[in-house]
């Protein structure tokens, strides 16, 4: 297709493809734009809303790789915009080719656009004037999709997945830690998670175990936990007992998030798989649930301090456990035990220590299965973040 035959027909079909795209409208109308033979890019920019002078890009398609072409494109832009008149001429690109462009200045409803029009070859003049009928079209439909509500959801909506996503890439990764004795699981009730759970293996050689939960659900949730997560790791690296370990983490968590109107429960422990032996402290959270195979038993671990956030220098009592062979060990969110089914009941410790009792043959992956079966089984739908660690010595 020749640049000549931007007409009426494509852009009727330029609106069509970018306004009913569902995602990428700009990227809709890149693609649209670049069918002609000759145009290897296109570009558009907009004044920057917050700093004056400073173009934004707001749209970039090209053909092929050509990496040094966005880089001359930019500059074109700034040159348009300082002109404030249509530009055309040439670059040298670094694989010594030229790359010829068309550029022009466009007022829109939200501000200043400056169009860019990359090709192969020298353009001519009826070519101009085609990209000059066609150029109030695509700052039209710029300033339809900026504008438009819909195509905000879809943004905030791609920004939840990208979060979502860094959210799932900090779990912690236990295939490498050779610890078949241990597994976990982690269900959101929303797009994003309020709890935290990591596996960190200290030098040592005990595994550092912890469980948190922040006030909440949703974006507000995640961010502090995402916040918890990295001032913990930080912590961890200098400062070795459970008990130090959350003193501290309040005390961080108090004058770096103090501002913010939440607060976080934490289970910290450290596990000697050799021994069988954990080491650990409680600030506000669900007691971990400890089911003794001897006595087909299932009691809670004694211990529960004040919250993350809660009290400034607040201390936390280190207590231990030691696991015997066949014992299990659950540590949770509240989500877990609370999860309510239609009677109002809670899965509580009954449910936990029916389901270890029935699974105690299993490996911890195998239980860590049975519990979910049955707590989605109890509950009339999820309601709150469920995560647990469970150890099966």
């Amino acid at each position: 297709m020749s640049i000549i035959l931007y007409d009426r027909s494509f852009i009727s079909n330029l609106y069509e493809a970018c306004l009913q795209s569902e995602s990428t409208p700009l990227v809709a109308l890149g693609e649209e734009l670049l069918k002609a033979d000759d145009v290897s890019a296109i570009s558009l920019w907009s004044e920057h809303a917050q700093v004056q002078g400073a173009l934004t890009r707001v749209a970039y398609q090209q053909k092929g790789k050509q990496d040094q072409l966005a880089v001359e494109d930019q500059k074109i832009a700034m040159r348009s915009q300082e002109s404030q008149e249509p530009i055309n001429g040439a670059v040298t690109l670094p694989t010594r080719k030229a790359a010829y462009y068309w550029s022009t200045p466009l007022a829109g409803k939200r501000g200043d656009y400056y169009f860019n029009v990359w090709c192969s070859r020298r353009l001519r003049e009826e070519e101009h004037d085609a990209l000059k009928l066609l150029a109030p079209h695509v700052v039209r439909l710029a300033d339809i999709v900026l504008s438009s509500d819909i195509f905000s959801v879809q943004r905030v909506n791609r920004e939840l997945e990208a979060t979502q996503f860094i959210q799932k890439q900090l779990m912690p990764q236990i295939d490498g830690l050779d610890v078949g004795f241990l597994a976990y699981r982690t269900l959101p009730v929303h797009e994003l998670g309020g709890d935290y759970l990591d596996i960190l293996r200290n030098p040592d050689g005990t595994l550092g175990l912890t469980v948190a939960d922040a006030m909440g659900h949703g974006m507000p949730a995640a961010f502090v936990m995402l916040m918890a997560r990295t001032i913990f790791r930080l912590i961890t690296t200098v400062t070795t007992t459970p008990s130090e370990v959350l003193a501290e983490l309040n005390n961080h968590f108090i004058s770096q998030l103090g501002h913010v109107d939440t607060f976080v429960t934490q289970f910290y422990g450290r596990f000697d798989a050799a021994r069988g032996r954990l080491t650990y402290a409680n600030a506000g959270h669900n007691p971990p649930v400890h089911f003794q195979r001897k006595t087909g038993e299932a009691t809670f671990l004694p211990g529960r301090g004040v919250a993350l956030g809660g009290r400034p220098n607040s201390e936390y009592t280190q207590l231990e456990v030691e696991l015997a062979q066949g014992d299990i060990l659950v540590i949770y969110s509240d989500g877990l035990r609370e999860a309510r089914g239609a009677d109002h009941s809670q899965f509580g410790l009954e449910g936990i220590a029916q389901t270890l009792l029935k699974y105690r043959e299993y490996n911890a992956d195998g239980i860590c299965d049975g519990l979910i079966r049955n707590v989605m089984r109890h509950g009339e739908g999820q309601s709150d973040d469920i995560s647990f660690i469970v150890i099966k010595r």
